[in-house]
């Protein structure tokens, strides 16, 4: 009798256990309707749903609507953005723990940004100099090469490989320049 007892109690249990993990559904279908049900039907998945208690008939959670494909789009788009502003704020903040961390003050900070940026305005200076005399060498030996062609003489190997080294050394400098001028503007940033 007393396992008969102790059978019943547990069933009972179980099922009231069972009882209290089941949910209800609420959703609205496409035609407006509301429906309820202890189980999602498959085309139903994607939809905003409310889940109910079972036992209480109390709403337990909320699902929202699946995205549409341009909704993920732009929302990881959005994530993206966000993070690479974070990263962009915590190397900032690197940066000027580093700063705080390499100079004693302010003023020692601000010495040494001013000498950066007086080196930097002298290579750009070098820089632009060099240029306008790599440009007047490269004049002089296109002139050269367009006097000797003038006068039915060919241009000689040495002339050509001239010319060709001094174009190469000019894009060089422009380069060189751009990259200057490039970390100027970073600079002027600071």
């Amino acid at each position: 009798m007393r396992t008969i007892a102790t059978c019943i109690a547990l069933a009972l249990a179980a099922g009231a256990a069972s009882a209290a993990d089941q949910k209800l559904y609420r959703w609205v279908d496409e035609a407006g309707e509301v429906h309820y049900s202890d189980h999602l039907p498959p085309e139903e998945i994607d939809r905003a749903r409310r889940e109910i208690s079972f036992t209480s008939g109390l709403a337990v959670g909320e699902v929202d609507r699946a995205l549409t494909e341009e909704e993920r789009t732009a929302l990881a788009a959005e994530q993206a953005r966000r993070a690479a502003e974070a990263a962009s704020e915590d190397a900032v903040r690197q940066r000027d723990d580093v700063l705080l961390g390499s100079y004693p003050s302010e003023d020692d900070l601000r010495r040494a940004y001013d000498e950066r940026a007086a080196l930097l305005a002298e290579t750009l200076k070098a820089t632009r100099i060099g240029i306008v005399a790599q440009r007047q060498s490269l004049n002089s030996l296109l002139g050269h090469a367009a006097d000797l062609e003038l006068a039915g003489k060919p241009v000689n190997v040495t002339t050509l490989e001239s010319l060709r080294a001094q174009r190469e050394q000019l894009d060089q400098q422009l380069a060189a320049l751009h990259d200057r001028e490039s970390e100027q503007d970073a600079l002027d940033l600071e």
